[in-house]
């Protein structure tokens, strides 16, 4: 009898160590306030053009809470060389599908280039037009969609950071008072002609603590941690 009230309780004990453990897991999922989706990139000989398309927190807060998500589209500009763009008019004019768009573009306050949010997300099959024009000039190329070729799409990108990043989440969100917000995004290697592009995956706590890490889209190597 002994010996079966001694099974019973490490069965038991053995039960909320599993309990633990998995209250103790981090989906960084659960806590996205900006996700890039898909990357569309149109270029000619001295201009870039590229609408990134996903999902964002309404009102940015950083409080470790994810609220409303509405859909976005940014449509950016900027110069092959990454110099400064003139101080000039930018209209675009872009269609989807059969849907069209239209407006001015706006100087970046943190980079040389000129952007605009259309308040909608493209899906990665659309059939993409763009069309800019300042001051004797007309960029109009068809856009594709880059990320369609990527060979990590952003579910494994986030399942990489998730495993990577594990144990530093769970050391800064040991003190139950702190929380976190992830932003994911599509970037690219104008450092070369490589083509190369990553997703960006980082970790923003309230109490200022940050994590990242750049993952290549095509390999899933990790070129760059910041734990």
């Amino acid at each position: 009898m002994k010996k079966k009230i001694l099974i019973i309780l490490v069965l038991m004990v053995s039960l909320v160590g599993l309990t633990a453990c998995k209250t103790n897991e981090i989906n960084l999922s659960d806590y996205i306030i900006e996700e890039r989706n898909n990357l569309f990139t149109a270029q000619d000989d001295l201009y870039t053009v590229t609408l990134s398309s996903g999902n964002r927190e309404e009102n940015y807060d950083l409080d470790g809470e994810v609220t409303t998500l509405v859909p976005f589209g940014v449509i950016t500009l900027a110069r092959n060389d990454r110099a400064p763009l003139a101080n000039d008019s930018y209209t675009y004019y872009l269609k989807v599908n059969d849907e069209s768009y239209t407006g001015f573009l706006i100087q970046s306050p943190i980079d040389n280039t000129y952007s605009v949010d259309i308040g909608n997300a493209i899906d990665s099959n659309a059939v993409v037009e763009i069309q800019i024009t300042f001051t004797g000039y007309s960029f109009n190329q068809p856009m594709t969609c880059v990320s369609n070729d990527f060979a990590v799409d952003k579910t494994s990108a986030l399942e990489i950071a998730n495993e990577q990043l594990k144990e530093d989440i769970q050391n800064v969100m040991s003190d139950s008072n702190v929380k976190i917000e992830v932003v994911m995004k599509i970037m690219k290697d104008y450092s070369s002609e490589s083509n190369s592009y990553y997703w960006y995956v980082g970790v923003i706590s309230t109490n200022g603590d940050t994590l990242g890490i750049l993952i290549d889209a095509n390999t899933s190597e990790i070129i760059a941690k910041k734990a």
